[in-house]
């Protein structure tokens, strides 16, 4: 066990600050990670490779501590946020950049999913968006509309 900790402490640790961008939030995450892997070696089921295993646990934490910030402080839906002129925090950012890698497998159009490229990825505004893409910005706020809505259909099920 302590092997494991040693070898892989400072690996989760980093991990954990690119995605939480936050040393406190990144030290919990860590800590939550180990916390697991420890009951998962207390349940004795033979592991076949242990890297696998720590990182999936690793993963899998990050997003149910993503999902659940975003609940606890998003108390509106994305529709009041879009009407309401919402202005997307980062962790919002940082999730939307986790999904960047699913994207294909969401169902976009090409439009919706440059949109969101531009916007989550490269952190353009909607109205540098506009430009580049020469169309209206209220084109551009309804493709991100569209994404994200797309987007919680599938994570939401």
């Amino acid at each position: 066990m302590d092997k494991i900790y040693d070898e892989y402490y400072y690996k989760i640790y980093n991990w954990a600050l690119k995605k939480t961008n936050h040393k406190e939030d990144a030290e919990d995450l860590t800590n939550s990670v180990f916390l697991a892997i420890f009951e998962y070696f207390n349940k004795n089921i033979s592991i076949e490779k242990i890297e696998n295993l720590i990182w999936k646990i690793a993963y899998n934490l990050w997003c149910t501590k993503a999902k659940n910030y975003v609940k606890e402080k998003n108390h509106t839906t994305f529709d009041e946020a879009y009407q309401s002129g919402y202005e997307v925090p980062m962790l919002d950012k940082i999730i939307y950049k986790e999904i960047i890698n699913n994207l294909d497998h969401i169902g976009l159009t090409m439009k919706e999913k440059t949109v969101f490229q531009m916007y989550y990825v490269h952190d353009l505004s909607v109205k540098e968006i506009s430009k580049r893409l020469n169309t209206k910005e209220a084109n551009i706020k309804y493709f991100l509309y569209s994404a994200r809505n797309k987007i919680k259909e599938r994570y939401c099920e």
